[in-house]
């Protein structure tokens, strides 16, 4: 039975959710913080986690992008000495 304030069962699992990744990737915030957080605060800082995560991933991709290629060099040509 739902009162009039707080959550429908339909919605704790994605506000549980994303209180979880924040807590695993938010490098310093508790989970009674961000539960106790007013909404509009937390996701400020969801986004801008989400944010950081996307930019670190990008970074690793192009790090392995650019050790994965082959080198190549220029065929000798001409005598050697």
């Amino acid at each position: 039975m739902r009162t009039f304030f707080g959550l429908s069962p339909k919605h704790k699992p994605a506000i549980h959710t994303q209180l979880f990744e924040m807590v695993y990737h938010g490098h310093g915030f508790t989970w009674t913080e961000l539960y106790n957080m007013p909404v509009w605060l937390r996701k400020f800082y969801y986004k801008k986690i989400e944010e950081a995560l996307k930019k670190q991933k990008e970074a690793q991709e192009k790090q392995t992008k650019n050790t994965n290629k082959p080198k190549v060099s220029k065929p000798r040509v001409g005598p050697k000495f």
